[in-house]
């Protein structure tokens, strides 16, 4: 509120220093708050959807491997050609180096959307496709049996077992069939001798019993108590008969 001087003409309000001062630093700080909240959000904001970016262009990438490896698979498969894992594992590899995708992209994922494609063909007779699915069944089939593990060098019978396993991967039914009589023939041998050791004969049940010096003292000591219980219900048997034959006298 202005005030009146004596001079009739109107005077400005004294504004104290002190609160003047106080009022410029508050705006300053709110002011600079404000400032760090707005930056902090937009270097956020910039760095989300730079990643977005980044996620979608690999995304994309990734698609379009997938898409060129189903092509030659499919490709492969309608020549009757035989559907090769290494060989796909390697087209994928080579394709995401060449497009730069960091991602893993699924063997089995891409060789069943082939599969899928081909499948639902209207092009294709019903005949073409059951041969078809056997390429693809046989692909499955070699699949499944490269997760095998093979046996340690510290199993029994380590390596044959390794040779049958391999065998019947390759699919070589008459090796493996060879190879299975082989481990059954360990088997039986190895049951046999196991058998002989948990029933020995008599000669080496005595050799056994008496190599230890507490059964030979256990056996001497039942065979002499044995004795002279023996001696003893012998001299009574005597003793009776002479009482009945001085009786009979």
């Amino acid at each position: 509120m202005k005030q009146i001087g004596m001079s009739g003409a109107p005077q400005e309000p004294k504004v104290d220093p002190v609160s003047k001062r106080k009022r410029d630093w508050f705006g300053y700080v709110v002011t600079g708050l404000v400032g760090l909240v707005i930056t902090i959000f937009a270097t956020w904001y910039q760095i989300n959807l730079s990643d977005e970016q980044a996620n979608s262009a690999e995304k994309e990438r990734a698609r379009s491997v997938r898409q060129s490896v189903i092509s030659i698979v499919e490709d492969q498969i309608l020549n009757g050609k035989k559907l090769e894992h290494d060989r796909v594992t390697r087209l994928i590899d080579q394709r995401r180096r060449e497009q730069g995708v960091s991602s893993a992209i699924s063997l089995v994922d891409i060789v069943q959307q082939a599969e899928y494609n081909i499948i639902s063909s209207t092009y294709l007779s019903v005949d073409r496709k059951e041969e078809i699915k056997a390429a693809f069944d046989a692909f499955y089939a070699d699949l499944a049996s490269r997760s095998f593990e093979v046996f340690p060098p510290t199993a029994p019978n380590a390596e044959l077992l390794n040779q049958l396993a391999k065998q019947i991967q390759e699919g070589q039914n008459a090796s493996a069939l060879s190879s299975l009589r082989q481990l059954q023939e360990i088997h039986q041998s190895t049951v046999e001798n196991l058998s002989r050791e948990l029933k020995p004969s008599i000669v080496e049940a005595v050799k056994e019993f008496f190599g230890s010096p507490f059964n030979i003292a256990a056996f001497f000591t039942v065979y002499v108590i044995a004795l002279m219980v023996f001696f003893r219900l012998n001299k009574r048997r005597r003793e009776r008969l002479s009482d009945i034959l001085r009786r009979n006298l």
